[in-house]
């Protein structure tokens, strides 16, 4: 992290989740101390069950999609209030890309979605959510009487380091200061002798 620092000033972290890839590792309070006191701030991310229309294991059904998006925020906060996280923080939910056009589908996500972004205002943290721009994220801004994420990280990978929606997003959708824009899948990056395998964000939202 102090090696890529000259480079790089925001980088996201993944505190929990039934659908996450990967263990805590080297994530932790003392951690998180560390790296923000180098400069850095933070996305804290949790990725937990699925669209029930997702290539996924692990994921919700049509039926409990509301129960399932109040127990991951509420799970996130434990996370995040274990890694000293505090209230007013973000946390984004990683919503995979998924199948929009089944209708059945999109409803159960945006019930789910609904219920994280109003669980977390109850808890007073920040509601966001990452998914696809032409799915997770188009859906969310369409939508009707739901409550919605205060921020959204959007993956759009035009290449473009901009934070337009690219055709996909209206520009009054979450239009001042709330939107993160992944523009570039994986690759690898080499810094201070360093070479990682990265996504590309653009960021103009709310960061830990």
């Amino acid at each position: 992290m102090r090696a890529w620092r000259p480079v790089y000033r925001i980088a996201n972290i993944y505190i929990g989740g039934a659908a996450r890839a990967c263990a805590d590792g080297n994530l932790s309070k003392a951690w998180i101390k560390r790296v923000r006191r180098m400069g850095y701030r933070l996305i804290p991310t949790y990725v937990g069950l699925q669209a029930p229309c997702a290539r996924h294991r692990r994921h919700f059904s049509t039926r409990n999609a509301a129960r399932a998006g109040v127990a991951s925020a509420d799970s996130a906060v434990r996370r995040a209030r274990a890694l000293g996280i505090g209230r007013r923080a973000p946390i984004y939910f990683d919503m995979e890309a998924y199948n929009s056009r089944k209708r059945w589908c999109r409803a159960a996500v945006l019930r789910f979605s609904h219920n994280w972004s109003r669980r977390l205002r109850v808890h007073r943290y920040t509601p966001g959510i990452y998914s696809s721009v032409a799915s997770g994220i188009r859906d969310l801004g369409l939508a009707r009487g739901i409550s919605k994420p205060s921020s959204i990280w959007f993956a759009h990978w035009d290449r473009r380091a901009s934070t337009k929606g690219g055709g996909y997003l209206l520009d009054s959708w979450w239009h001042r200061h709330r939107r993160i824009k992944q523009f570039r899948g994986p690759h690898r990056e080499k810094h201070g002798g360093y070479v990682i395998n990265i996504d590309s964000d653009v960021v103009d939202g709310p960061v830990y």
